[in-house]
């Protein structure tokens, strides 16, 4: 069993002592012999990364699929190019940070101009993408956020019904048009308490007109 952490490596595992088996941790540097430590290490690395890899393919493929909304506090602004989110995604029951990219060219052009974003602010992100990747061999998630979906203002209002136990299985809202910055249509099937609407406006900074069909 093999446990890595930033960096540090333990190494566990079953040893036959007297004809009894002790689970202990090995030495690397002392437990492999020096003709086969660099290539063990070698191997061992390589073994990391590939069930890293694995891992981060199962857990973050789930997420994506869920089509989801991450909050997420803003850590660095790259000027003319695009926002670093330290973002916070649930998964089930559990919760899980990341950190994430928000390209300009996935935000309002109100949002882009006139600095909408502090650093330190914590913001809402539709989930555009997310899927592992390796930088210099090792595995990471590469995560990528989107102001600019019509899917962002739906989601928030499911999210806002939710935490005010006004959402019912029944109820439906969908979003044919948005102009993000302006003004954006949406649909439901009941009636939706102003408060919610005008707490997405306040998010998005943008118009919300609510039509009701049955």
């Amino acid at each position: 069993m093999v446990l890595y952490s930033q960096g540090s490596l333990q190494v566990f595992g079953w040893t036959k002592v007297d004809g009894h088996f002790n689970f202990k941790e090995f030495d690397l540097l002392k437990d492999v012999s020096k003709k086969d430590r660099l290539r063990g290490w070698n191997t061992i690395k390589r073994m990391i990364e590939q069930n890293m890899l694995i891992a981060a393919n199962r857990e973050f493929y789930m997420v994506r699929d869920q089509k989801t909304v991450g909050w997420g506090v803003i850590r660095d602004i790259v000027p003319g190019s695009k926002l670093i989110v330290q973002l916070e995604l649930q998964k089930q029951s559990k919760r899980c940070e990341v950190y994430a990219e928000c390209p300009f060219i996935k935000m309002g052009r109100h949002e882009r101009e006139d600095k909408a974003f502090k650093l330190g602010e914590k913001r809402a992100f539709w989930v555009r993408a997310i899927h592992p990747v390796t930088v210099n061999g090792n595995p990471r998630v590469c995560v990528t956020l989107n102001r600019t979906s019509k899917n962002l203002p739906v989601k928030l209002l499911e999210e806002i019904l939710v935490k005010e136990k006004l959402w019912n299985k029944s109820l439906t809202v969908t979003c044919p048009h948005r102009y993000p910055g302006k003004k954006s249509y949406l649909f439901t099937n009941t009636h939706i308490p102003k408060t919610a609407i005008r707490a997405v406006e306040n998010e998005l900074r943008e118009h919300i007109e609510v039509r009701y069909e049955t």
